[in-house]
């Protein structure tokens, strides 16, 4: 491993660079500057890094008039993105979806066929852009050769979740290169970027309400739920009730009349598997989830003393099964996989009935699941007939995850995934997507939105995420990941956007066509 020096940072030595990233994250915690006055890692150089305030205004200056020529293809496409050439369908006024000639698709509030190409966390606002600038006990951490001036880019300070104060390089970067009045600047050269790059939505997480765009939109989770390890019990005979709140709070009701809303999502990556249900039979009866399963016991076996033999329990009574704790092991696995999706059927159903109290209009996507991760197949399509698509959220290479869905037609979305470069003292996320340099990263987005797109079930994509991470992590996280269309100081990733602009422009005509299976 090599020693972090200036003779690095003056050399600039390509080969060096992941040394210096590996060298600088074991000596964070030694409070070694890390990161340069624009947020720039400083042990390592590269074509473009910025060196002045005047360098991002030319590069502003430069790129408007690059894409002054950009602007939204009415002839091809419908105010909504939907491809007009595919003929129309019908119109109701909001995003939906069907299926045509064996296909699914989304249909735009005008009637057009539409494939999603989103990206998500579009805004600046995204927490997840900024970085800690105070430890927990509020001494500064020693990263940073000079933090943004607290006057001049007091947009840039924040406290978040959990006390946690932020600084956002992102934010002081743009107000350095559009003016301190960056807003409307930055929304014009990014809804150009948008339709340059072939995008059509905004997808989970922040997002610029004034950049028109189709968007997906996260119904909040009630903080009150009754959770069992990552997952809610959806028996709580208050679980309704409850969402009906927490929609209420946030607003749910002011969206029921967007046309641009194409659907919601709710929670985020949890779901139940054998986990969960270990952790259930464990409790007593004063877990509403524990006495459904003593109850799905009772109408499946009928008989007590079979149960009782199965568990190894001596319980005089269902009842009193309840309050007994159970061993995992004991319980068959068709028992297990049974209620799993009797708990999913429960789950679905209950959200998708509070959304629709509020908003009648628009799609149920799901919970953004991961496949193999917090979950379980029996939970990902155990409520399957109260969903109108599933969202998963799939970091990987290969599409064929969807192979085990398409035997249920019903419309998936990937609305999470990426591909990483390690240098500039960004990392990978660890899902195994790296990268062999910057282009290889649209190599990698070509090859896998085009296998998925090739699916009939398939309707669309987000890219996770807009800008890259800080190089100083994310706030409460390790995550200082390279997953951005655009660095922290607003340079585009052109090697890799060139490649998205070309297969984005034929994404339709992939799903079109199809494939003989992926």
């Amino acid at each position: 491993m090599y020693p972090i020096s200036r003779r690095n940072l003056v050399l600039g030595v390509p080969a060096l660079a992941m040394a210096g990233v590996l060298a600088g994250r074991q000596s964070a915690a030694a409070g070694t500057v890390l990161v340069d006055r624009y947020g720039q890692y400083l042990y390592e150089d590269w074509p473009g890094k910025v060196t002045s305030d005047e360098q991002l205004k030319r590069e502003y200056a430069e790129e408007l008039a690059r894409l002054s020529g950009i602007t939204f293809d009415t002839i091809t496409y419908d105010r909504y993105g939907g491809l007009k050439r595919l003929g129309r369908r019908a119109a109701t006024g909001y995003f939906r979806l069907e299926k045509v000639n064996g296909r699914w698709w989304f249909v735009t509030p005008d009637g057009h066929l539409f494939f999603l190409k989103a990206v998500d966390a579009f805004s600046p606002d995204e927490w997840g852009y900024g970085t800690l600038y105070k430890n927990a006990d509020g001494s500064p951490r020693e990263l940073f050769q000079e933090l943004p001036d607290p006057g001049r880019f007091a947009a840039a300070y924040a406290v978040v979740e959990q006390g946690l104060h932020t600084v956002s390089f992102l934010k002081a970067n743009l107000m350095r290169k559009y003016g301190d009045d960056y807003r409307d600047r930055w929304r014009d050269i990014s809804r150009r970027r948008m339709i340059d790059w072939g995008f059509n939505a905004q997808g989970k997480w922040h997002r610029d309400p004034a950049v028109l765009m189709p968007y997906i939109e996260r119904a909040p989770t009630p903080v009150d739920v009754i959770r069992v390890r990552w997952g809610i019990d959806p028996f709580d005979p208050d679980f309704s009730a409850k969402l009906d709140r927490a929609f209420d709070d946030f607003g749910l009701r002011r969206f029921r009349d967007d046309p641009w809303l194409i659907g919601y999502f709710f929670e985020n990556e949890r779901g139940w598997n054998r986990d969960v249900v270990a952790e259930v039979v464990r409790q007593d009866s004063g877990l509403p989830a524990k006495r459904a399963f003593i109850a799905y016991l009772e109408e499946t076996y009928a008989d007590l003393t079979r149960v009782n033999d199965l568990l190894g329990t001596d319980a005089g009574s269902f009842r009193e099964l309840t309050d007994i704790a159970i061993d995992i092991a004991r319980v068959p696995a068709q028992d297990v996989r049974a209620f799993i999706t009797l708990a999913s059927k429960t789950y679905f159903k209950k959200v998708r009935a509070a959304i629709r109290r509020q908003d009648p209009h628009h799609l149920f996507l799901g919970s953004s699941l991961v496949p193999t991760w917090r979950t379980s197949p029996e939970w990902n399509v155990g409520g399957i007939e109260h969903l109108d698509a599933i969202s998963f959220d799939w970091y990987s290479r290969s599409a064929d995850y969807l192979r085990q869905y398409e035997v249920h037609d019903k419309p998936i979305v990937n609305i999470e995934f990426s591909f990483c470069y390690p240098s500039r003292g960004l990392t990978s996320h660890n899902a195994g997507i790296t990268a062999t340099g910057i282009a290889n990263r649209g190599e990698l987005f070509r090859a896998f939105v085009e296998a998925q797109a090739k699916s009939p079930v398939f309707v669309g994509y987000a890219w996770f995420v807009h800008y890259d991470q800080a190089v100083t992590a994310k706030p409460g996280a390790t995550e200082s990941f390279n997953m951005g269309l655009l660095n922290q100081q607003d340079q585009p990733y052109h090697e890799m956007t060139d490649i998205m602009r070309l297969t984005n422009r034929d994404l339709e005509t992939v799903h079109l066509r199809g494939s003989d299976g992926l």
